[in-house]
């Protein structure tokens, strides 16, 4: 697409990933747009992905995580602003300076939303009158590091983590290699189970089991208890001393900007188009703060990973400097690390392939080593396709193991996104050598396995 060369100001409200990307893409899409970036915070950007990591000592100093954004030219960044208000008939932003208080308006022609979402409080008694008295977030570099100096000076060394997904037990594993004696939380049993099998999330159960992690999915919260200070919590009636306690249990959208603006919000956040575009031409809002919609079956939702971020602030970027460019929606390539476990997957699982209306669902479960049995420390690594049995289109994939899961479960989720099927990935040469893989991978074996499962022998 040749270059746009029209004067026009675009704002980018918060520097995420989705915000970075957005003033990236809007500045080289349009040599002549005015690009400004408002951020709240006094630092550019972090890495949100790194706090529980960092919280184990995997990063050596929580500064780490932090990153400078480079800008010039047409590009102008406002740290340290806040979004007070929005008109969005006049097109034009209330902005305040947190450092010396004063207010100004700031126009634009097209505005991104890249706000974000914060931590989910449980309304759970003692959550409110204990935060920062024992009851921690794990969201920023700050709070994350609090949340380390409190582990490392607990004097009951027990925590209790509120929140069974990725955050939540990542941040478990992180708090029992400081020592502690922990506790995880949640009141459903299954295990992500918008991501993972009931099979595949047993094996999540299993890891937490030999981490020496106590878990209490499908129990709970009923309180958290103390003085001035935690000093325990209830879980199904069960008084559990501790003097920790980290809320990890989701996060909400920041939609305030749009407050009497007329832009249409739901639960999940600001409801976009295939633009990545709001209800009111011009103002597009991308990442965590955003709704969207999947690419497998349409259905909406926020999709809370920084790989969609970048891809939505990519197109919303481009648009918003007057190009032309349509977002495709997520599939959720995910991944985490759990002690010493990657758990990764891609697309529809068995029952939300099912719920989207392929009734001839497969699933394809397949275990093996990584590497020929002579290897020594060799690894196993379980795997799981879902197949549509009508048209042996791969429809998602979930892999667990201490290596390997992440980038085979990248090789499927490359099958979903360009509809392929099993025949694809019988056929698809992947590179051997003994000390790193085997012959016959095991994404090989899935699809050996799906093809007798189908009828249809390979070849």
């Amino acid at each position: 697409m040749p270059a746009i060369e029209k004067e026009m100001n675009v704002v980018v409200v918060g520097l995420g990933v989705g915000g970075l990307y957005a003033s990236k893409y809007a500045a080289g899409t349009n040599r002549k747009a005015k690009i400004t970036i408002i951020e709240k915070r006094d630092f550019d950007q972090f890495s949100p992905c790194g706090l529980p990591y960092a919280i184990e000592g995997v990063v050596k100093d929580f500064m780490d995580l932090r990153y400078a954004v480079p800008v010039g030219g047409r590009t102008t960044k406002l740290l340290n602003h806040e979004v007070l208000s929005m008109d969005s008939t006049a097109r034009k932003l209330k902005v305040k300076d947190l450092q010396n208080g004063n207010s100004e308006e700031i126009p634009f022609d097209t505005l991104v939303m890249a706000t974000g979402a914060d931590p989910v409080l449980l309304p759970v008694p003692g959550a409110v009158e204990f935060l920062g008295k024992g009851v921690h977030f794990c969201t920023n570099p700050a709070n994350a590091e609090a949340l380390r100096n409190a582990a490392l000076a607990s004097k009951k060394k027990t925590a209790c983590v509120v929140g069974g997904g990725a955050t939540g037990l990542e941040v478990a594993a992180a708090l029992k290699v400081l020592g502690l004696d922990v506790h995880v939380t949640k009141r459903t049993p299954p295990v992500m189970a918008d991501i993972f099998d009931p099979d595949m999330g047993a094996l999540v159960l299993a890891k937490l089991a030999e981490l020496g992690i106590h878990e209490y999915f499908g129990k709970g919260i009923d309180s958290i208890n103390g003085k001035d200070q935690v000093e325990s919590v209830t879980i199904a009636g069960q008084i559990i001393p501790c003097d920790l306690v980290v809320m990890a249990a989701g996060m909400k959208s920041r939609i305030l900007i749009a407050d009497g603006t007329g832009i249409i919000v739901n639960k999940n956040g600001f409801v976009t188009d295939e633009r990545m575009e709001t209800n009111i031409s011009g103002i597009f809002a991308v990442g965590d703060c955003a709704e969207s919609f999947s690419r497998l079956d349409g259905t909406r939702g926020p999709a809370l990973l920084a790989t969609t971020a970048y891809r939505q602030g990519a197109i919303a970027g481009i648009n918003a400097a007057g190009g032309e460019a349509k977002y495709k929606g997520f599939y959720n390539t995910f991944v985490s690390f759990v002690g010493n476990m990657e758990i990764a997957a891609t697309g529809l699982n068995l029952q939300a392939a099912q719920q989207a209306g392929y009734t001839n669902t497969k699933a394809i479960l397949v275990k093996g080593e990584l590497r020929p049995h002579y290897i020594q420390n060799n690894s196993e690594l379980t795997l799981k396709i879902i197949v549509d049995g009508n048209t042996a289109k791969i429809l998602g994939g979930q892999a667990m193991g201490k290596e390997g899961a992440a980038w085979r479960i990248n090789v499927i989720g490359l099958m979903v996104t360009h509809g392929l099927t099993v025949q694809d990935l019988e056929d698809t040469e992947f590179a051997y050598c003994p000390p790193v893989s085997d012959v016959f991978d095991v994404l090989s074996r899935a699809a050996d396995i799906a093809f007798k499962r189908l009828g249809k022998p390979g070849q």
